[in-house]
């Protein structure tokens, strides 16, 4: 066998034995249908216009979520909870980074989608409570802080509200405790503020988001995948070297 052939062979068997110990590490990290967050359950306390009439006819409320360092997530489903007294089938969704009071920052991925609303059992003097969801997304985010708004699809402004939690049942980070969430609204000529100054104390709104995680290998797996390699390496070289008598 040439020269060039044997190389060839020690390559391979080399980058099998890489990945066979890549995979190893970083095997079972996949979890199915997981909720990444959710800032709780209703409070008791406060709504907050939630809602999209037309495209440019709209109350929006955002809240952060946090996905943790090392994982990556493929969004899949979106939802807020509202006090509701109309029948809805679809809602529109946005995923921002770096909103702030008067900020939009950066809109990484909307869309408008069929969605189900289901009760939620609780109610207030707005009405019934349900929860909104969209399904079938596919966003995917990595480590970093980001902000969330899932609002139905209404025929008249003022039918669909938000409510405020102080994180009771809560999912991942934060637990509706930051006061980190804020209002954008073309009915109310408001431009993304403190959603606090409406309802008149620290806010943060009954939403979430699931979907799929992965776990970003750790420089320890990185390590076992090159030793992997370099043994693989030696293996080929010395399964090929000739013997001296």
């Amino acid at each position: 066998m040439n020269t060039f052939s044997t190389t060839i062979r020690r390559v391979r068997l080399g980058l099998a034995m890489f990945a066979s110990v890549f995979l190893w590490g970083s095997a079972g990290t996949a979890r199915a249908g997981s909720t990444l967050w959710y800032n709780g359950d209703f409070n008791g306390v406060a709504q907050l216009a939630n809602e999209q009439v037309t495209p440019a006819t709209y109350n929006s409320v955002y809240d952060d979520f946090i996905v943790p360092t090392g994982q990556i997530w493929n969004i899949n489903q979106v939802f807020s909870n509202n006090e509701m007294t109309t029948t809805v089938t679809q809602a529109y969704w946005e995923v921002r980074s770096g909103v702030s009071s008067g900020v939009a920052g950066t809109l990484l991925d909307s869309g408008t989608g069929a969605a189900t609303q289901t009760p939620t059992g609780r109610s207030g003097p707005l009405g019934n409570e349900y929860t909104v969801a969209v399904t079938g997304l596919n966003v995917t985010l990595s480590a970093g802080t980001y902000f969330l708004t899932v609002n139905p699809l209404d025929s008249a402004p003022n039918s669909s509200f938000i409510t405020t939690t102080s994180g009771m049942n809560a999912v991942g980070m934060p637990p509706g405790n930051d006061d980190n969430s804020f209002f954008n609204s073309t009915i109310f000529s408001t431009n993304y503020e403190q959603a606090s100054d409406f309802v008149g104390f620290p806010a943060d709104f009954s939403m979430g988001v699931s979907g799929l995680s992965q776990s970003v290998p750790e420089p320890t797996t990185l390590l076992l995948g090159l030793i992997g390699a370099l043994t693989g390496f030696g293996c080929a070289w010395c399964r090929r070297r000739p013997r001296v008598r």
